[in-house]
């Protein structure tokens, strides 16, 4: 063959596979795009949980409120309207959980702190049932302090609370957990880059540092030193056949660490924020340079700029003006020309006319103790446009509940820590001045360090949609099954009817399925309602003779796992010891007067008072009775009188109770065989009751010789559960074969905050005013029409109080507003 022939040949292959390529990344650009525009229409959720305070005591109340909003534009969510919030102790216990409705974008709660409770920790977690299909990380997970007025000392809340005293001279000489960010991934030879640093251990976060870089011949390349937060930053172009370290001087000693190793052959990605545009630079030192590479720019899922380079050149900047961008999280991906991605960088886009201003104007800008306060709001925007929106406000006494603009708030939330990786420290720090260059440039190291959090690449492009085991909840679905009634555990179809006995009687009918199961709803009620659920075999007016023989189970709600990760939970940035020690002497004030309060008003004689406890006690044995199937059981176990029983689960529990074994998945009564297990008078195998916890148990009874008498079937004795919820959902539950009677508990609704009104004479002098939170409102509502109002009155205290402002607006913008007054 004539080498001019065969060097035509080599030639067509040759444009054959640059042909092919070309269809491959090009088919895979578009494949990125659809991507990303399916993951914004069908949007994550996210909930942003405001507390009255950002720590307690034992015996306290916790108020808060709730945003639940679409995860990419932070407009209110079509989806959801059910949000549920738990409090998590340290021992992993869900000990309180509320389930509330929103039909805007908040919802109003609380959690009474019970006085069982111990001191610690606590995790205040808010999800909704459609965010539980994908990972808990994305769960809203908030560190709360709850201290005990009995055990609390100086030296607690120097244990407990992040520090914020000076570092100890002997820390200091100890080598720092330093650690290196290449801009874009990877440091690629011949190519300039730049390399974040991070000071990873929080005792050596404050200190200043200064090094160099030097190579394996020892040459200096460069020196970097640290700024706030531990962050640093330096930039050298990497040679092929060299290594490089970075050298630092630790008392008088070299500490060295590695750079990681550079690339020979690789792209590189270089941004610079400038405020007003981001410049976006790629380069490659590959033969075909950056032929066929696909960069994209999203925020949250939604595409800002894409880019499909079709020529071999080596390098190309591009300008991204960002008047026209939101603020929040921007994420630029650059992929080969296999469409693999290789580049990734984030950059927080900053515009501050998308800003909006909360304007809080007073009536009494030096009020005097016990003197009403009205505050008139707004919301405006750069022009001065009047804006709609939902807002939440507190009201704090500053020398006993450390807070300040730096605070975690929903702006901070929203557009920072919940789209990237760990802890962000003192997040309100980046937000506190608008156009400020020195933020801005730390805030861009931040994102050096972290990642991006809400989907991955290959998770997003290859791997299938994901399950949707958990379905949107608009209201309250009563659920079940139907069983045939003497063939154990056959699921049958049947005629089924609910009643609810509200003030407004609603009922409706419907066969359950060929599994038997049935379900009702979505139902919005809050009080709890007086329930019945039936079924027949066929039709309800049947003839037929066994029309009855049909035994219902309702669903249990079963709900995440109460074991907490330690990933993106909103830890406290620090709290001054000085102001918590006031926060829970003040505490102990108002204990102590609330008590000696108590005692004047409520005179009672001793014999009384004794007489009303035991009559409280008979009250909760009949209670228990009436939800018993037998009312002399052997032995008695009541949650309420276990310490701690919320921590225990069920083989715990019934392993305390007298002649009883459980171990290993079985269950025994004095060496028996196998009882026969009740769960709310239905009976269940031992497998399913192994996800009880003592915090869903509401009490448990053993019956043995006559007192099982009356249960067929029970020569080993019965072990009867009741729950707390009965089935997940009910109260009071009562048991026959084609008929369920019981109260199901509808969405939580708030108590109100109690704010004491000094123009009322009795109430001026009835009680002492020592708030610690002095005012309280979960939601105001601002139209663009006019200003909402807010009054209070000042307590009996003169100090410097800090209002705190937080919320939405209709069009998804978080605004925070922080401001102090004084009290003269």
């Amino acid at each position: 063959m004539p080498i001019y022939d065969m060097l035509k040949k080599v030639a067509l292959f040759a444009a054959g596979i640059s042909l092919l390529s070309f269809c491959i990344i090009n088919n895979f650009s578009q494949l990125v795009i659809e991507k990303l525009e399916t993951y914004s229409k069908d949007y994550p959720e996210k909930i942003y949980v405001k507390t009255d305070k950002p720590y307690y005591i034992i015996g306290e109340d916790i108020w808060y409120s709730a945003y639940l909003v679409n995860g990419i534009n932070h407009k209110a969510s079509n989806k959801s309207n059910v949000i549920y919030v738990e409090l998590v102790n340290d021992q992993d216990s869900i000990v309180s959980r509320k389930k509330l409705y929103t039909n805007d974008i908040s919802a109003a709660g609380d959690f009474k702190i019970n006085n069982k409770w111990k001191a610690g920790t606590y995790i205040l977690r808010a999800y909704t049932n459609y965010m539980r299909n994908r990972s808990s990380d994305f769960f809203f997970k908030k560190e709360i302090p709850i201290w005990g007025l009995k055990e609390f000392t100086q030296q607690t809340a120097i244990d407990s609370i992040p520090k914020t005293a000076p570092i100890k001279k002997e820390s200091m000489a100890k080598r720092p957990d330093l650690k290196f960010y290449p801009e874009g991934g990877y440091l690629v030879n011949g190519l300039q880059s730049k390399v974040g640093i991070k000071i990873k251990d929080k005792k050596n976060r404050t200190r200043k540092i200064e090094g160099v870089i030097k190579d394996q011949g020892n040459n200096t390349i460069t020196t970097f030193k640290n700024f706030e937060f531990g962050l640093g930053l330096f930039m050298f172009t990497p040679e092929p056949n060299n290594s490089y370290y970075a050298s630092i001087q630790i008392n008088g000693k070299e500490e060295k660490y590695e750079l990681p190793k550079p690339l020979p052959l690789g792209f590189n990605l270089n941004l610079l924020n400038n405020g007003s545009e981001v410049i976006i630079k790629v380069s490659s030192n590959k033969n075909i340079g950056l032929k066929h590479s696909f960069l994209v720019a999203h925020q949250r899922g939604k595409i800002i700029y894409q880019k499909f380079e079709t020529t071999a050149t080596n390098s190309y900047a591009i300008k991204l003006n960002t008047s026209e961008l939101n603020s929040g999280v921007m994420s630029v991906s650059l992929f080969n020309n296999e469409g693999k991605p290789e580049c990734e960088r984030l950059v927080f886009i900053d515009n501050p006319n998308k800003n909006i201003n909360i304007n809080l104007d007073t009536t009494a800008k030096t009020p005097n103790t016990k003197e009403k306060i009205t505050l008139l709001l707004d919301l405006k925007d750069k022009n001065g446009n009047p804006v709609s929106g939902n807002l939440s406000l507190t009201v704090n006494d500053l020398d006993l509940v450390d807070k300040h603009s730096s605070n975690e708030n929903i702006k901070t939330y929203l557009l920072l820590n919940s789209d990237l990786r760990g802890h962000i420290e003192n997040p309100g720090y980046f937000f506190e001045k608008e156009n400020d260059p020195k933020r801005r440039f730390l805030l861009d190291l931040v994102m050096f360090t972290h990642g991006w959090s809400r989907f991955t690449w290959n998770e997003l492009l290859y791997q299938p949609k994901p399950k949707q085991n958990y379905a949107i909840e608009n209201g309250i679905i009563i659920s079940g099954q139907t069983f045939a009634l003497k063939q154990k555990g056959k699921r049958i179809s049947a005629a089924t009817k609910l009643t609810l006995m509200g003030s407004i009687p609603h009922q409706e009918t419907a066969q359950s399925n060929a599994n038997g199961q049935f379900n009702f709803g979505p139902f919005v009620f809050y009080d709890s309602i007086s329930t019945l659920v039936e079924a027949r075999v066929k039709a309800f007016k049947s003839p037929y003779n066994k029309n009855r023989d049909v035994e219902i189970f309702l669903n249990n709600a079963i709900y995440p796992s109460p074991q907490v990760t330690g990933s993106n939970i909103i830890k406290p940035n620090s709290f001054n010891n000085s102001i918590v020690t006031n926060f829970v002497e003040q505490s102990k004030k108002i204990s102590n007067y609330n008590l000696q309060f108590l005692n004047e008003t409520q005179r009672l004689e001793e014999v009384t008072i004794i007489a009303k406890k035991r009559s409280e006690a008979e009250k909760r044995e009949e209670a228990l009775n009436e939800r018993a199937d037998n009312n002399s059981p052997t032995h008695r176990m009541d949650m309420n009188d276990v310490l701690n029983s919320e921590a225990f689960t069920i083989f715990n529990l019934l392993n305390r109770l007298p002649g009883v074994r459980a171990f290993n998945d079985s269950i025994s009564i004095r060496n028996g065989g196998q009882p026969k297990i009740l769960l709310d008078g239905m009976e269940v195998e031992v497998s399913d009751i192994t996800f009880l916890r003592g915090s869903e148990v509401e009490f448990i009874d053993i019956l043995t010789g006559t007192s099982a008498a009356m249960v067929s079937n029970s020569g080993n004795g019965v072990v009867a559960i009741y729950t707390k919820l009965g089935n997940g959902n009910l109260l009071n539950v009562k048991r026959k074969p084609d008929i369920i009677d019981f109260y199901y508990p509808g969405f939580y609704t708030a108590r109100e905050f109690y704010s004491p009104n000094h123009a009322d004479s009795f109430n001026d002098f009835s009680k002492q005013d020592t708030r610690t939170t002095l005012f309280w409102q979960p939601k105001i509502v601002i139209t663009k029409n006019s200003k909402a109002e807010v009054s209070f009155f000042t307590s009996e205290v003169k100090t410097k109080y800090a209002i705190e402002i937080e919320g939405l607006t209709t069009e998804g913008v978080p605004v925070y507003n922080f401001s102090t007054f004084e009290v003269d």
